[in-house]
């Protein structure tokens, strides 16, 4: 079945592809689970590390 899944992600246009994968990033940050780099330095320079 992810082969499949795959197979027809490559048959999409690329500006679909991109959408969902901006879809799916706005999400995952909604529900805490990215640490973004800018935040990284954030808390260093918090921490004087």
């Amino acid at each position: 079945m992810r082969t499949l899944i795959r197979f027809i992600f490559r048959l999409l246009p690329d500006k679909f592809v991109e959408e969902v994968n901006a879809v799916s990033l706005d999400e995952l940050d909604a529900r805490g689970l990215i640490i973004w780099a800018l935040d990284v330095e954030e808390w260093r320079d918090e921490l004087s590390i």
